[in-house]
């Protein structure tokens, strides 16, 4: 039997214990307001650029950076906006400028960014068999009020942001604190579902199943080169997995 058939299986059995998230992406739709946010500045700037892949490149970055304090987001910047696609023309200090003008539009936006309609009912009905976890590189404050806005936060058993983790994903220590809650567990028990290729890599190396999700910032060509056990193309389609 396939990985994807055995995963499959413990879905519809509700046989995992437990199951981690990430966020941004995956039950937070950002696409749209991610993609707002650098043509309203690229725009601005005369900059014109293949926006796919500016959004696959910015994506990654911000899930890179979302985290950070400013100061660290400024002492690596050269590191990190150097693959930029878009900017590599300019000077450094206007590729600073007109990066940290999207990063901050962004946000702004995603103060008001909008889950995936599909996620509460997805939620309610894995609940019912398994633990529900986040480990995201956004901030702990920042993804429950998103939550409670929803009236979801008491879903999950633990809620484990950028200031919670050891490190970032795709470090699969970074999904520890969700595994601290059991004091017995085996890791093919549980599963990580993300939209970037960190949250997969992060899931394969912590001995998790994995699911790719293509609704977020990656393309579902970038997911599958990252073998996840099982791709989809949205959170609809892991609730129809689940009802059939």
């Amino acid at each position: 039997m396939s990985r994807e058939s055995q995963l499959t299986k413990l879905l519809q059995s509700g046989s995992l214990r437990g199951i981690i998230f990430d966020f941004d992406g995956t039950l937070l739709d950002i696409r749209e307001i991610l993609e707002k946010s650098i043509e309203e500045v690229l725009v601005e700037k005369n900059i014109n650029v293949d926006m796919e892949t500016t959004i696959q490149e910015i994506g990654a970055l911000l899930e890179t950076i979302q985290g950070y304090p400013l100061p660290k987001v400024l002492l690596e910047s050269y590191e990190i906006f150097k693959h930029i696609t878009a900017l590599k023309d300019l000077t450094y200090f206007r590729k600073l400028r007109i990066a940290l003008k999207i990063f901050g539009k962004y946000l702004e936006y995603a103060k008001d960014a909008s889950f995936f309609p599909e996620f509460k009912p997805l939620l309610e009905k894995l609940a019912k068999s398994c633990d529900l976890f986040i480990v995201s590189h956004n901030k702990t404050e920042t993804i429950i009020e998103h939550l409670e806005k929803e009236g979801i936060d008491k879903i999950f058993k633990g809620v484990y942001g950028s200031d919670k983790i050891p490190v970032q994903k795709p470090d699969p220590m970074a999904l520890q604190p969700a595994l601290e809650n059991y004091e017995n567990r085996r890791r093919d028990e549980f599963l990580m579902i993300g939209d970037m290729p960190s949250d997969i890599t992060a899931g394969r190396e912590a001995g998790f199943w994995t699911i790719g999700v293509a609704s977020g910032v990656s393309k579902r060509e970038i997911l599958k080169y990252c073998q996840p056990d099982l791709l989809i193309n949205s959170l609809e389609e892991l609730l129809g997995i689940l009802s059939s």
